[in-house]
C-alpha cells in the first residue's frame, strides 16, 4: 500500500487481511420515483446531487412516497461512506464519508458502513487506496461510455484490516502527514 509505506514503526505483515463484505455492509439506495413537484401523498427530501473530491453537493428538493421506517432505513447516518459505483471511469470509486448535520436520504450512490472491527475513516482510507490502484476499474463492467460495479465484486475485494487502535495510529499519521 503506497501511501502507508512511510509509516515504520508498524509492520502490515502482522495485519490480517480481510474481504471488504466481512468488514461492512454495502448497500443500494432507495429507488422509488422521485417527482419535481409536491403532492398530498409525496413527502419533500433532500438528495445527493454528486460527490467533487471529498463534498457532497446536494440536488434541488426531490418529493417521493416513503413510509417512516423506510426513511429510518435509507436515511445516511454520520460515518457512513458514500460510494460511486455507477458512472463515468474518472469518477468511479470516488467515496467520501457523510457528515452533514441534516437528513438526506440515499438513493443512486452505494452506502457503506464499517462494523465493529474497522473505523469508518480508516475505511474511507482503504477504498480510496483501492481505487489508487486500480482495484475498482479491474473489477468493473462496462456499458457505452458508463462504467459499474456491482456489490458481490466490492465485497470481495481484500483490505488490510489492523487493530482499531493500530488504525487510529495511522489515521492520525496520515492527517499529519
Amino acid at each position: 500500500m503506497e501511501f502507508l509505506k512511510p509509516i515504520k514503526y508498524f509492520d502490515f505483515e502482522d495485519c490480517e487481511e480481510a474481504k471488504l463484505g466481512a468488514v461492512a455492509t454495502i448497500t443500494t439506495g432507495c429507488q422509488y420515483a422521485q417527482f419535481e413537484w409536491p403532492d398530498e401523498n409525496l413527502q419533500p427530501f433532500t438528495l445527493i446531487e454528486k460527490l467533487v473530491g471529498d463534498s457532497i453537493i446536494l440536488g434541488e428538493q426531490k418529493y417521493m412516497r416513503v413510509s417512516e421506517r423506510e426513511k429510518k432505513k435509507f436515511g445516511f447516518q454520520h460515518g457512513d461512506i458514500i460510494f460511486t459505483h455507477n458512472s463515468s471511469s474518472s469518477q468511479l470509486g470516488n467515496c467520501v464519508l457523510y457528515d452533514l448535520p441534516h437528513f438526506v436520504l440515499h438513493t443512486k450512490y452505494l452506502r457503506i458502513v464499517a462494523n465493529e472491527r474497522v473505523n469508518s475513516h480508516f475505511l474511507l482510507l482503504m477504498l480510496t487506496q483501492l481505487c489508487l490502484e486500480g482495484n475498482i476499474h479491474r473489477i468493473a463492467k462496462q456499458k457505452g461510455s458508463v462504467y459499474y460495479v456491482s456489490i458481490e465484486d466490492l465485497k470481495r475485494l481484500k483490505i488490510l484490516v489492523p487493530t482499531i487502535e493500530h488504525q487510529k495510529q495511522l489515521l492520525d499519521f496520515h492527517i499529519r502527514a
